[in-house]
Order: C-alpha cells, then structure tokens, then sequence
C-alpha cells in the first residue's frame, strides 16, 4: 500500500462512517490508521472536508493508535471513533457483556473499557477481543481489513446503544456464554475469512460469479434483481448493515433464490443471488448462499402464503431481542403488516434446526418475529410486502422505545 492506495481507503472509511451515523458523537476527530506492507503505517484524522495523510514508522513511534500494529501483528486498519452511545458506555462502565450474537461473534464475550491509551491498557483490553471501548475517547477497533473495521465499529456501537436503550424494558440479558464463545471461535476461524476473502477480490471480480444464465426464466431474472435492489435499499436505510443479515424468495414449488454469504449488499449483482433446491439445499458451483438458508426453507415449507423472507439485525428490533421481550405493534398500519406483535423466539445457534422451530413458533401466522439475542425475520406475500414488514417491525419498535430515529 502506498499513500495514493491509503487516501483511497481513508476516502472510503470516512464516506461508510458517516453513512452509518458513526461521525456524529464524540468530542474529538475520528482517527484512523493502515499497516503498509513493510513496517510503515499511514495516519488520518476525519472531521473536516479535507483528510491529512501522514506516513509514518510503526516501531518509531508510541501514538496507541500505531501501538496496536504491534500487540496484533495481523490487524491492517485501527480506528478510534467517539459514538453516540459507546462515549456513554466508555464512561460510565467497566466492561459490556455481549447481549447480542453479531457482537459476541466479531468482538467477543465482552468488550472491556480502557482507563487510558496507554500501552498497557490497550493490551489489557484487547487480549482475545478485535476492540474496546476508550475512556473519554469512544471505542478502539481492529480489523483485518478497512471493511472489518467499519463493522466492529458499527457492531461495537450499536452493542451500547442496545444495553442503553433496553434499560426502558426492563434491560438485555447476555448470550448464553457456550453459544457465545462457541459463535466467536466459528466467525474467527470461518466466516471472517470468507468476508475478507470476498472483499480482496470485490474490485477485480465484482460480478464475476461462475454462474449458467441459460434457462433463466423472465421471472428468476425480475426476482434476483429485485433482490439485490431490496437489499441495497435496506443497506441506504440502516436496517441490513454490511453482510449481517440475508434475503430469500420462493421462485417455485422446487427453488428459492437466495442472498450468499459474506459479500456486502452495496456490490451485490442479480448473478451473485444463489439459486438453491429447497428439499436438498443444494446449491451446486454456485457462489455460497446465506448460512441461514434452513430457517428461509423451513419458512417456505411451513407457511404456503410466504413468498418471501428477510432476516436483518435492525437496531431498534435487536433492543428487543436483547431484552427478550414482545414488540407491541402500535399503529394501525404495522398491526395490518405484521400482526398484534412481534414476539420472540427461543434460543437457538445461528444456521441450526432448531432456529427454525422456535422462529416457526414464535411467527405463528404472523409475518415478523424476534430471534433471541440475534436479531428479527419479516415475511410477506412477495418481497416488497416483507419489506414493509421490515420497515413497519422497526418503526413499532421505535414507537415503544420512544426512540424517533429509528436507524441513525
């Protein structure tokens, strides 16, 4: 990497963090920082139209920012970002446990609060975790790559908004510690690699999937382009963030098409959807699909009226299955989308069979149901009613929360 390859990066970090609402918070400019590949680093603070790059030695200096490079020999990018809702945890505790999976799976069982940005402290606080909060600064994330790192930051984030805002309803209850140490070895070891190998060859082969257009019908074409157009769109409002969350639709009595795993929604094409055998979950050379393409079959299989679902770790619904508690639907249109509420499921691993039968039974015939300490699934007719399903599970969720944004 050389400077004009980091201005790129940096360029790229600040449009996604201020995207996702993360610029905003915080007293001091965010700061960031990208291993080169022969000992050198380059330094960058975000908080005015212009981004100053500097270059700097990795072992010459003792910024803690630079220190990190050091104590993880495999981190490329550091940030360190205030946050509405991390400043306050930084503050005020001593450590947060893990309530939700995303957050027990990228960060760990807990992320610990740093006294200072001493070296000592870093070390201390990242032993076995990718971040941490900082007090008077925010939180300090790793990542392997830029992309992880905006993730950690976006999880990290929305990990203390959760243990903030489900203080109103009665507060989040923690991942069960064998499915969250279970969940953070898996991502580690497995899923981080995928999501990183798909973001080294996303410039290069970006819709270049190995893929047989040939006996496409007219409406596997409008349904794969419709999926990616209904993910890019909840991606712009805040409700999928990154890879975190899939979509799946009937095509018919024999195949759904669904979302594959580990590439982000903003560069997903119609030929990246995967077209999977609903008896088998067979998917042949295609590109792998979600891992939660069992709960989307069992969906199908269980509910003949469903005709598409959506799975996404929204915010404001993600307090909910944090605090284990019913979202009760308030207005008259979400009620008519969703039902009286939105209740949530049992405890279930991601991917495994028995997600499938506690979201079954906690959906019942209606069309949106919490996942325990995981997230939500919407379902509706078509995907344009599982959208709306989406959108409608969010906003009650605010309504209860009294919460008026219900994304940034």
């Amino acid at each position: 990497m050389d400077r004009n390859e980091a201005a790129k990066v940096f360029a790229d970090l600040s449009v996604k963090l201020e995207h996702e609402g993360l610029t905003a918070g915080g007293t001091q400019p965010i700061r960031a920082a990208l291993a080169g590949e022969h000992g050198e680093a380059f330094f960058a603070e975000f908080g005015g139209a212009d981004i100053a790059i500097q270059e700097r030695r990795i072992q010459d200096e003792e910024d803690p920012l630079l220190t990190v490079f050091l104590l993880k020999p495999d981190v490329r990018a550091v940030l360190l970002i205030g946050g509405r809702y991390a400043s306050v945890i930084a503050d005020s505790e001593k450590q947060l446990v893990a309530e939700l999976d995303d957050m027990a799976q990228i960060v760990g069982l807990t992320a610990r609060v740093a006294q200072s940005l001493t070296k000592a402290e870093i070390k201390r606080c990242l032993k076995g975790r990718n971040s941490c909060f900082v007090k008077g600064c925010g939180m300090l994330i790793t990542g392997r790559s830029a992309g992880e790192a905006v993730t950690g930051a976006i999880l990290l984030e929305k990990a203390a908004m959760t243990h903030i805002l489900a203080k109103k309803i009665g507060g989040a209850k923690r991942v069960p510690l064998f499915s969250a140490a279970l969940m953070h070895l898996v991502y580690q070891k497995k899923y981080s690699k995928i999501n990183l190998h798909a973001e080294a060859e996303r410039d290069i082969q970006a819709g270049t999937a190995d893929v047989d257009r040939q006996g496409r019908s007219f409406r596997e074409e409008e349904l794969r382009e419709q999926i990616v157009a209904y993910g890019k769109r909840l991606v712009e409002e805040g409700i999928l963030q990154g890879t975190w969350g899939n979509l799946a639709v009937r095509l018919d009595e024999t195949y759904m098409l669904a979302t594959p795993s580990g590439l982000d929604y903003r560069y997903l094409t119609p030929d990246d959807i995967v077209k999977v055998e609903l008896a088998t979950l067979d998917y042949g050379s295609q590109r792998k699909p979600t891992s939660e393409k069992r709960m989307h079959r069992d969906l199908f299989a269980a509910r003949e009226d469903v005709g598409a679902c959506i799975h996404t770790h929204a915010r404001l619904c993600g307090v909910f299955a944090a605090a284990r508690r019913t979202v009760c639907c308030v207005s008259g249109e979400a009620k008519e989308l969703i039902g009286e509420e939105i209740c949530c499921a049992g405890h279930a691993l991601p991917s495994t069979k028995k997600l499938s039968k506690v979201a079954l039974k906690a959906l019942g015939t209606r069309n949106a149901c919490l996942l325990m300490n995981h997230g939500v699934i919407c379902c509706g007719s078509d995907l344009a009613h599982a959208y709306l399903a989406c959108k409608a599970a969010e906003q009650a969720a605010g309504e209860q929360l009294g919460v008026l944004e219900t994304s940034r």
